[in-house]
């Protein structure tokens, strides 16, 4: 099998960091170390570029099927692979919603046509997302990884306690999107939390909580952890970088938070108390942004915007935001992703740490646009996306869309 070498780059990961070349071969890391000569091989001229695992988002919208004037499945990706991102998992608010076999099978079999990013189909939890009545979970246990109703909270109690049963029983999580209707946050975000944090440890089930906004939440999973509950946690790039004071009321599910609600979640992630940052990639079209609609489109800024607000403030080093945006996620997918070590898959991003850039409508791949840090300058910019060893994005040229062959874009050794 050919080789493919990455030479000359800054190698950060969870673990730490190094200088020098990477070794690819059969989808995986084989070598890392300094200036290999290998036969054969293709090369890649990092130039001094940083390369970091590549991105595994937990929480994305690719509106595929129902919404194709949004995004679908062919432009979500694209888009993840312009934001370095390899692996997402994809919520079933669809139309249908993702509660059958048909559904998730269907997207399963057309990401897998794509061959540009790994999708993983969240399944719903109860029937049209209604909340009434659960999804039969051992016919949708084999296409999808989870269970999610995200978009809206599983109020009744029993449902949730049953379903958190029934996912465990199969080896599924359950994605919870804590929040009771009617209330306001964050009161109507921290009573779903300490419920389903209850719940789980009752059933001795895994729960995952989705998109935290409130200290109060985060400071309940602390205590969640330390007793023992087998919870993990996911924040937003929004909620951890743009402010109410800075952006005003900005359409997005949570709200973005206050100034010190936003520190309070930035020092959890510090602290390790969550697990993940996910991009909660949520595209619409102008008019229904118009109408209000909530969301952001944001996998594709989300590691410039993380990069410019918090490693380049000092608030966090590369290497642990490189844990929460791939390492973390990974290990919750089950993935042997996140690492650039031999034996891991070869998915890896190249970053271009010194170039900053204003994010205009042209930058985006996606159907979408709708996103607050329109205008704004961010550093970091991911130069190239590689899956398994294949170049899937180079220089905002992507796989698919712009050339088909990953040998187009790289040399020969």
């Amino acid at each position: 099998m050919t080789v493919l070498l990455i030479r000359g780059v800054r190698v950060v990961d969870a673990l730490g960091e190094w200088r020098g070349d990477v070794a690819i071969r059969e989808g995986r890391f084989v070598a890392l170390g300094q200036g290999f000569s290998w036969p054969g091989a293709l090369v890649l001229e990092g130039e001094g570029r940083t390369l970091l695992p590549a991105f595994v988002d937990l929480h994305a919208h690719f509106r595929d099927p129902g919404f194709p004037e949004k995004e679908d499945l062919r432009t979500g990706s694209w888009a993840a692979a312009h934001g370095g991102f390899t692996a997402v998992a994809l919520m079933a608010n669809t139309d249908p919603p993702c509660d059958t076999p048909e559904v998730a099978r269907y997207v399963v079999e057309k990401a897998r046509a794509l061959d540009l990013v790994e999708v993983y189909p969240v399944g719903a939890i109860t029937v049209g997302l209604r909340g009434e009545r659960l999804v039969d979970f051992q016919a949708l246990a084999p296409y999808v990884w989870a269970f999610s109703d995200d978009g809206k909270g599983v109020e009744r109690a029993d449902l949730m306690a049953q379903a958190l049963r029934r996912a465990a029983a199969l080896g599924k999580l359950i994605l919870s999107h804590p929040e009771f209707a009617g209330l306001e946050r964050p009161l109507a975000e921290e009573l779903m939390v300490a419920r389903d944090l209850r719940l789980a440890q009752a059933a001795g089930a895994a729960l995952h909580l989705q998109h935290l906004s409130s200290p109060g939440s985060v400071e309940l999973v602390r205590r969640a952890k330390a007793e023992g509950v087998r919870v993990t946690a996911e924040v937003t790039p929004h909620h951890l970088c743009l402010s109410q004071e800075a952006f005003g009321d900005y359409p997005v599910n949570p709200p973005l938070p206050g100034e010190a609600a936003r520190q309070g979640l930035v020092a959890a992630l510090r602290a390790g108390v969550l697990d993940a940052v996910a991009t909660d990639h949520a595209p619409h079209t102008p008019e229904a942004k118009a109408q209000g609609a909530p969301g952001i489109s944001g996998i594709e800024t989300a590691f410039p915007l993380l990069y410019t607000r918090l490693v380049r403030e000092g608030l966090l080093p590369l290497a642990e935001l490189s844990r929460y945006l791939s390492l973390g996620p990974a290990r919750i997918l089950g993935l042997r992703k996140g690492l650039v070590r031999p034996g891991y898959d070869a998915d890896c991003v190249l970053v271009e740490e010194d170039e900053s850039f204003v994010v205009d409508e042209a930058f985006f791949l996606s159907k979408s646009t709708n996103t607050p840090v329109l205008g704004l300058r961010l550093w970091g910019r991911v130069w190239a996306t590689l899956r398994r060893g294949e170049v899937i994005h180079l220089a905002g040229r992507v796989r698919g869309r712009d050339y088909h062959d990953h040998r187009q874009v790289v040399g020969a050794g």
